[in-house]
């Protein structure tokens, strides 16, 4: 609930945002806070946007994570292919 009131809160910063792959970005990240939201409420923090920020910062590093393997994954068959 306290979650989805933050998110609640940064409405006009989403509505401010062109229409396209920004609102689409704002959403996942929006979407990656709620994934995260039973650590976030594990972690006690009395300001929400700070485990807001933290677990968007999670989601990310994951990402890079997944895409520094995939391009691992191919410079290893290019490698291969010369």
């Amino acid at each position: 609930m306290v979650l989805e009131g933050e998110i609640a809160r940064w409405k006009g910063f989403a509505e401010a945002l062109p229409i396209g792959s920004d609102k689409e970005a704002f959403e996942e990240l929006m979407n990656s806070c709620r994934c995260y939201a039973s650590a976030a409420g594990a972690a006690v923090r009395p300001i929400v946007s700070e485990v807001m920020f933290m677990a968007i910062l999670l989601a990310q590093q994951k990402e890079i994570g997944r895409n520094k393997a995939q391009l691992e994954k191919l410079e290893v068959g290019n490698s291969h292919k010369q």
